[in-house]
């Protein structure tokens, strides 16, 4: 999903060289697809440029023809992440008419990031290393912090003036817990991954219900009632 707004590194300018040919670009899929797998396989720490040269049938001077250095790689995949998430982030904003979609869109979006990292075994690993680069690392805060502002812009008028400074808050907060929920879910057996993100989405339904609807969900009303009230 393209936003002239964003800032930073696209796909192509991570690259040592921008493939124009076709041939060119398919051999960077391939070395992408191939460092990926190797990821999922090894973890980031043991593949090196010369096994994935190796494994995409070419020498390893075609591979740093178009990277530098593995961060070069994980930040190519990283940008392939980000344009999925900023499509399915456009797709649910988007068909936000009443104050009852932002909030079922608000859940969606949990279970739609935890399809996306569930899609590949490298991906743990990959936002690890993310994670571990300060550059991309900044690159990823500033990314999420983008994504709220888009969820911010399209619901905002949903919630009464004098919470929207909280409500912003609190998005940022539940975008970054997001994050880290599903990378905790990735990592446990499917039932107790399961009830991790059903909890998480609990605390997002309880949120997005007090700022967007003006009321708790009629389960957790009490419950939340007395959390907030202890807040204040």
């Amino acid at each position: 999903m393209s936003n002239p707004r964003r800032p930073g590194k696209s796909p192509t300018t991570v690259l040592r060289r921008i493939p124009k040919q076709e041939r060119s670009k398919d051999r960077v899929s391939e070395i992408l697809r191939v460092s990926a797998d190797l990821i999922g396989e090894k973890g980031i720490d043991a593949v090196t440029m010369k096994e994935i040269g190796s494994r995409t049938g070419g020498p390893i001077a075609s591979v740093y023809q178009y990277f530098p250095d593995k961060e070069a790689i994980v930040a190519s995949l990283y940008e392939q992440y980000v344009s999925e998430t900023r499509f399915i982030l456009k797709g649910a904003v988007g068909n936000i008419l009443t104050a009852d979609d932002a909030v079922m869109a608000a859940e969606l979006l949990v279970d739609a990031y935890y399809e996306v990292m569930r899609q590949g075994p490298s991906a743990i690993d990959i936002m690890n290393a993310i994670k571990a680069s300060k550059v991309l690392a900044q690159q990823d805060l500033l990314e999420t912090r983008l994504q709220v502002e888009d969820f911010y812009e399209a619901t905002a008028h949903f919630v009464q003036e004098g919470r929207r400074d909280q409500y912003k808050t609190t998005l940022t907060l539940l975008f970054n817990m997001a994050d880290a929920s599903v990378r905790l879910a990735l990592m446990r057996p499917q039932r107790e991954a399961s009830d991790i993100l059903e909890r998480f989405k609990e605390i997002v339904r309880v949120q997005a219900a007090y700022f967007l609807l003006g009321e708790f969900p009629e389960k957790l009303s009490s419950s939340a009632s007395k959390v907030h009230a202890r807040a204040q």
